[in-house]
């Protein structure tokens, strides 16, 4: 099953980050793990999960994958709600959160790393996931499929943590599954690795 993925003061100072200004890796294995225990719970985990990330403050470029990951749970709610127009307002507002995201990245997201993958790479992911989940008439699809094509493409991608480069391999096997193309869906579950 896929995982979902996804989980500074200002750049005043020659844009550096020093040890005070990162987020620790403790703080995000926390952070993922709410997030997870949401993607695969009920309503309630949810709610919790989006009250801790109101409340959790980071630093720049951090805030950006703490919004990724707060606009992804908004979306998920959407699975939880009953009436339409209800459904909608959550979609959106996770949908809005994410595409900021999406338009924050900069390069200090490239070189801005945890748990050895760098932060750009965790927030496409994260929304990649999110987007491919999202129902056909919402158009997010192609969206999601940009998203795999970019992280592929990427240079960080090479130096990316063995674990998220399966989950990338394996959205991008299941979309070329999806798109009918068996021979891309073969090639991608070979790159497939062994965390052993």
């Amino acid at each position: 099953m896929m995982k979902a993925f996804l989980l500074f003061s200002s750049l005043l100072i020659a844009n550096i980050i020093t040890p005070a200004q990162a987020m620790d890796e403790a703080q995000y294995n926390e952070a993922d793990a709410r997030y997870l225990a949401a993607v695969n719970g009920n309503k309630n985990s949810v709610q919790k999960a989006i009250r801790y990330f109101d409340k959790l403050t980071v630093p720049t470029p951090y805030n950006t994958l703490i919004k990724s990951y707060r606009g992804s749970l908004e979306s998920i709610m959407a699975t939880h709600v009953y009436m339409p127009w209800n459904k909608m307002k959550h979609v959106e507002l996770g949908s809005e959160q994410m595409d900021e995201a999406l338009d924050e990245l900069t390069e200090i997201h490239d070189t801005t790393k945890l748990n050895g993958t760098s932060l750009s790479l965790l927030i496409r992911l994260n929304i990649a996931h999110s987007y491919f989940q999202f129902p056909s008439f919402l158009n997010r699809y192609q969206d999601a499929k940009d998203l795999i094509s970019d992280m592929l493409e990427t240079p960080q991608f090479s130096s990316a943590n063995i674990e998220v480069k399966n989950n990338v391999y394996e959205l991008a096997a299941t979309t070329a599954g999806k798109d009918g193309d068996k021979q891309k869906q073969t090639d991608f579950l070979s790159k497939i690795q062994s965390d052993d």
